[in-house]
């Protein structure tokens, strides 16, 4: 695997001219924003070329610096968090690095092979789970930033509005870290209704991080002074660490993470899975990154602390989660805690109600990469590949995103989702709880407090039913039930190729249960049908007590043809 350096160009810092490339690297520019919404980075692979060897484009994988941060204020003063119990612990990503990508677009020679389409990774995310295997998520999910266990069910918890002392946030929340009894303490108000009922996942995602502060006592005497490796050899190896820094005077309250996202191209875009060896990766990739920063208000941190209101600029999906860690985890006077989420480097004003000026915080890696590897195959066999793959047919999904917003309780839907659409493989309805419901005016995949996109929400649909080009997908209209889950999904994988199709994964029934997700195989059918341009209506009842907005994912097939020398990608098929 060779390292494909894409060095990227920031709003106020570019590559200087002259830089010599190593063999393997080539330049990326992207385009920053300083403080809020979408950041937009692309990479240009045209010059992958050998004319000896073989890319694999199912290799391809970015790694993307990234930052975090987070200050505590009295919304005047920035106040030390020197000295606080599991400060390293006041902010972790969400489960997968995929939920920090909203968009993305691939196009190859020239032509687009995967368009953008936003809330991408709510599905990709369903779609990992249901393909990774107990063993994958033990040894492999923690380098996709993911836990050896999937986000605890049973540690969320519903808050229409402000209830109760020591309160973790508003809405659906999943933020709670650590258990009674532990060191950082959680009320027993908190923890008197379930065992369970904090985020182990949490947990173990903040472990990733090695406490360089002072609060962490050098990190078991391993890292820091006196011990065997410091900030300085972590940078050298890119390792995730937390450090506190000064706000620019005397006062050391900002705190940062500094970690390296992991994505492999294969898991957010499948066309790329399918291209298989080529010797000209004729193909550019743009991207389009959740970042940010949210505030919220915070009384009482050294009693009985409350999270409550929350402002936040984030363009799409909040990739991290402000966690609820006890009484005395937060410095005295807090009540305004400020976090964000920035690629390579933050800027200097965060927030979007109240302005914290800190000094940027950047990330020793100012470049973000894409791998790509090399194969070589012997001399017969090659030029038998690329004799028989002069015009290789690529059959891969893509997706189209369409949204329902404030659907009532007890109210019936139907509409139509997409029209015109061919070879329709399964669609995706994933409920969430209302923006308009909101104590906080933010949808759930907004909150710091839910862990969101990477789980979903409790939400029961009835008299579900699904309409393809006007004839009834299912024989009944269902109250759509874990069976029903197991059912479809075991038809899209049994019925479509081996390269097609989802499995169940590592989503139990008690996980389902509280994030729910209803699919429906739509791949049955004769040929002809599935060339036709054909609608697909979707109609259910909001069986819950609260308002609901949707998403819906409908997953279709589609293919172009590829040069495998030349990587010249012909009009689709």
């Amino acid at each position: 695997m060779l390292a494909v350096d894409t060095v990227l160009s920031f709003t106020n810092f570019a590559c200087c001219p002259g830089t010599s490339i190593p063999p393997g690297l080539f330049i990326n520019n992207g385009v920053y924003s300083t403080n809020g919404g979408l950041t937009s980075v692309e990479w240009d692979l045209t010059s992958i070329y050998n004319s000896s060897k073989y890319s694999d484009s199912a290799d391809l994988f970015m790694t993307v610096p990234i930052v975090m941060t987070a200050v505590c204020s009295n919304g005047a003063t920035n106040l030390a968090a020197t000295g606080i119990a599991g400060s390293n612990a006041l902010c972790t990503l969400k489960s997968g690095y995929q939920n920090l990508l909203h968009q993305i677009e691939i196009t190859a020679n020239g032509k687009t092979i995967h368009d953008m389409q936003a809330f991408s990774n709510v599905y990709n995310n369903f779609k990992l789970l249901s393909s990774l295997s107990t063993t994958d998520l033990q040894s492999n999910a923690v380098s996709l930033g993911m836990s050896p266990m999937l986000d605890n069910e049973k540690s969320m918890r519903y808050f229409s509005t402000a209830v109760i002392a020591a309160q973790n946030g508003v809405g659906l929340t999943n933020n709670i870290a650590y258990p009674a009894n532990s060191t950082l303490t959680v009320v027993a108000a908190q923890n008197a209704t379930a065992n369970n009922s904090f985020n182990s996942a949490i947990q173990s995602r903040s472990s990733r991080y090695v406490d360089t502060s002072t609060n962490g006592a050098a990190f078991n005497r391993i890292y820091g002074a006196g011990g065997i490796m410091d900030a300085t050899a972590l940078n050298a190896e890119f390792k995730p660490y937390f450090v506190i820094n000064n706000d620019g005077g005397a006062t050391a309250s900002v705190m940062t993470w500094y970690d390296l996202a992991i994505i492999p191209l294969k898991y957010v875009v499948d066309g790329i899975d399918k291209i298989g060896l080529v010797k000209k990766m004729d193909i550019k990739v743009r991207c389009f990154f959740n970042c940010g920063s949210v505030q919220v208000t915070v009384t009482a941190p050294d009693t009985a602390t409350v999270y409550r209101a929350v402002a936040s600029n984030f363009g799409g999906s909040c990739p991290l989660t402000v966690n609820f860690l006890g009484n005395t985890s937060l410095p005295a006077n807090t009540t305004l805690l400020t976090a964000g989420v920035f690629v390579a480097r933050s800027p200097t004003t965060l927030g979007s109600s109240t302005a914290i000026t800190i000094p940027a915080q950047t990330h020793t890696m100012t470049a973000a990469r894409m791998y790509y590897s090399q194969v070589s195959l012997d001399i017969s066999r090659d030029n038998e590949y690329i004799t028989q793959n002069r015009q290789k047919q690529v059959v891969y999904e893509r997706i189209l995103y369409n949204t329902d917003s404030n659907i009532v309780s007890g109210g019936n839907v139907s509409r139509l989702v997409n029209s015109g659409i061919k070879n329709p493989l399964a669609i995706c309805v994933i409920p969430l709880l209302a923006k308009s419901a909101s104590a906080i005016s933010l949808s759930q995949f907004e909150s710091p407090y839910d862990t969101c996109p990477a789980t979903y929400s409790p939400i029961s649909l009835t008299q579900l039913q699904v309409s393809l080009g006007g004839v009834n997908v299912l024989n009944t209209q269902l109250s759509y039930t874990f069976e029903n889950f197991l059912e479809q999904v075991a038809l899209a994988e049994s019925h479509s190729s081996a390269d097609l199709g989802l499995a169940v994964g590592v989503i139990s029934q008690s996980w389902w249960e509280s994030n729910r997700v209803y699919f429906v195989d739509l791949s049955r059918g004769k040929q002809a049908d599935k060339a036709s341009p054909r609608n697909v209506n979707v109609s259910f009842r909001n069986n819950s007590l609260v308002s609901i907005d949707v998403m819906y994912f409908t997953v279709y097939a589609d293919k172009f043809t590829i040069d495998v020398e030349t990587g010249i990608v012909n009009d689709k098929v």
